[in-house]
């Protein structure tokens, strides 16, 4: 059940922090890139001669840019600038990088920040996604083993054991307890639920049947529903 539940958290965070790699390392090479592009090219005037527009997949429209300039001597006209931003339109004149190596390579300032911009935008937020279940995992961990320590053991009245079905791992859904825990002496009941289980629960727990529930002393919000204790030591699941 606890393996379940890590290799579920492993392979999302996995996956956000794969793809998240990937961004920032193309980022990072598309920066040292067109670094080396701006650093040798030559910053020249162009004049916008076309702007043309299309449904890109994502049924957005897009633009496509080309310019006309003379560098050395020689005019090239209608090369693609692979750069568009809104305030551009036919006919003005614009500052493009020319290399003189190769004088229909070209690109904008503007252009190269901004894919260097998105690529590692992309990237930091994808790995930044794929930490936030690691890092609540841990927190939950470092929870119950303080709960463990020094919380306040109760047991409480398992209500009803349900599936989550907004969670879903080899077309199998886990399992959620919610129980209910008395207080008479502050005269107020207190409901709690349990972590995903990935192993179902019926053959050992049921509606009516009590579980360890450890509670923060002065904050019974701070809690974790003990299912380990009784479904682990109860139940094997080699599926």
């Amino acid at each position: 059940m606890k393996n379940k539940g890590n290799l579920f958290i492993i392979i999302f965070s996995g996956v956000f922090l794969f793809v998240g790699i990937i961004f920032l390392a193309t980022g990072i090479i598309t920066f040292f890139l067109n670094r080396s592009f701006a650093e040798n090219a030559e910053e020249i005037p162009a004049m916008i001669s076309e702007i043309s527009s299309y449904r890109g997949s994502d049924h957005e429209i897009k633009h496509r840019v080309y310019v006309t300039y003379t560098y050395a001597g020689r005019t090239y006209g209608n090369i693609p600038l692979n750069f568009y931003s809104s305030n551009m339109y036919e006919g003005k004149e614009i500052l493009i990088l020319c290399d003189p190596e190769n004088p229909e390579h070209i690109g904008t300032k503007g252009g190269v920040m901004l894919l260097c911009g998105i690529f590692s935008g992309m990237g930091l937020l994808f790995t930044g996604i794929s930490l936030v279940p690691i890092g609540n995992s841990l927190r939950k961990v470092s929870l119950r083993r303080r709960l463990r320590n020094s919380g306040r053991k109760l047991y409480a009245t398992v209500e009803e054991i349900v599936q989550n079905r907004s969670l879903s791992m080899n077309g199998r859904h886990p399992y959620v307890i919610y129980c209910t825990y008395r207080d008479d002496y502050r005269d107020t009941l207190y409901r709690f639920k349990s972590s995903n289980i990935w192993t179902n629960p019926d053959p050992v727990l049921h509606p009516g049947d009590t579980i360890p529930v450890y509670v923060e002393e002065a904050n019974y919000r701070h809690y974790f529903v003990d299912t380990e204790s009784i479904i682990n030591r109860k139940i094997e699941d080699y599926t």
